[in-house]
């Protein structure tokens, strides 16, 4: 069997039946013209075997047999392409960006309520994020791979064409009257607030007793206020410059970062809020859904929400900023 034998041999062998004969009779002819063309033009003279040479050169000129035969087949050699990927891609970012979070916060709050340890709840809730995310593209990417193969014209009737109507909104980098005032009321209120609950006065039989842990007040307390100053700072730069810029997000990034880390230990630790005073309380008591530790790494667990949805709109923001 010569070298063009095994090379139609394999091409066939990943040629729809029907196709066969005249692949057959069209690759054969195609490889006899190309050899004919190299001989004549001397392409060999110097060989022993100037056909041989030549049969050699032009089957490896005409590639990988198996691709050959998805030309002929009208078969693709990818799993998605051009015509679907975009709406591939579009889809999968999206059920990762609202399913993964919606996930992760369930699982953690259901852990929690089943009274596990904050490890516990935590590892549970990334684990079930980890194993959504993974679901999602697999089977996005399943549903994709199959439309890919169906015929063109049922692409075009399962896809709208283009539009400018469809054009994502690119985020503002200009920085509004509204945003800084309401960054700055935020701010300034969740401070408030905190020095409050400790300093305030409070009424009845509890008075004087804080929300937040007071022992809190030895670091971990003065430093959030800290990071809050720096942030309205940082609040009112950006104002008065007009627009974000890349500084900008790695300023929030920073502070974002530190407020997580700073609430961590107390929040995971259950130590963040002050027990004597929910005695007085008498909250929770034993209908209540969660145990105080629970309502700690809920707060947590919220705490972490807002802290990425900061980062990741800061990031959009800055992303589109004049350079």
């Amino acid at each position: 069997m010569t070298l063009t034998d095994r090379y139609v041999a394999a091409t066939l062998s990943r040629t729809p039946a029907a196709q066969r004969g005249d692949v057959e009779a069209d690759l054969r002819a195609a490889i006899a013209d190309a050899i004919e063309a190299r001989l004549e033009a001397g392409e060999f003279a110097d060989s022993t075997d100037p056909a041989s040479a030549a049969e050699t050169a032009v089957l490896n000129a005409m590639g990988d047999p198996e691709a050959l035969a998805a030309t002929y087949a009208d078969r693709p050699l990818h799993l998605i392409g051009p015509r679907l990927y975009l709406q591939w891609k579009r889809l999968t970012v999206l059920l990762l960006s609202i399913v993964v979070p919606i996930v992760a916060v369930v699982v953690g709050i259901a852990t929690a309520i089943d009274d596990e340890s904050a490890a516990t709840v935590v590892g549970t809730a990334l684990e079930a994020a980890w194993t959504t995310a993974i679901m999602i593209g697999f089977w996005v990417t399943v549903v994709f791979a199959v439309l890919d193969r169906a015929s063109q014209k049922e692409i075009e009737e399962m896809t709208t064409p283009w539009t400018v109507e469809r054009m994502p909104t690119v985020p503002e980098a200009h920085v509004s009257w509204s945003d800084t005032v309401g960054s700055s009321v935020a701010l300034a209120v969740t401070a408030a607030l905190i020095i409050w609950q400790q300093y305030g006065l409070w009424w009845g039989a509890s008075a004087g007793q804080p929300i937040i842990n007071p022992e809190l007040w030895a670091f971990t307390l003065p430093a959030l206020l800290a990071l809050m100053v720096i942030e309205l700072v940082t609040v009112i730069a950006r104002h008065a410059r007009g627009h974000w810029t890349m500084r900008d997000w790695w300023v929030s990034l920073a502070l974002n970062v530190a407020t997580a880390a700073l609430l961590a230990p107390s929040m995971l630790g259950g130590t963040f809020l002050n027990t004597d005073r929910f005695d007085e309380l008498g909250w929770p008591d034993e209908a209540s859904p969660l145990s105080l530790e629970q309502f700690q790494t809920v707060l947590w667990i919220s705490v972490l929400v807002v802290v990425v949805a900061d980062i990741v709109t800061g990031w959009r923001r800055a992303r589109h900023a004049p350079r």
